[in-house]
């Protein structure tokens, strides 16, 4: 329906569904997969049983910059705002 509104052409009726496929049978259809991702590490063992696929970390090219701080945690949407304010501020 997407298509023929973007074409121009009568909308038809919304047709019924034949046939659907999960995302790791459709994956298993080709022969090769690759890809990037900053959290494959964690479901490593997921890639392997499901589609056969080793995951590499690859190092970070430089340092990390990132600064963790703690979690706050503010009673209310108005306290949250008040103190984001008050950050900026300072």
């Amino acid at each position: 329906q997407a298509v023929e509104a973007k074409e121009g052409v009568k909308i038809k009726e919304t047709t019924q569904t034949l046939a659907t496929i999960t995302l790791q049978n459709f994956f298993k259809l080709y022969g090769k997969l690759g890809g990037m991702t900053g959290t494959a590490m964690t479901e490593a063992n997921e890639f392997y049983k499901i589609y056969k696929l080793d995951v590499i970390a690859i190092p970070t090219n430089r340092p990390t910059q990132r600064k963790n701080f703690p979690d706050v945690i503010f009673q209310s949407a108005e306290e949250k705002w008040k103190a984001v304010c008050e950050e900026i501020r300072d």
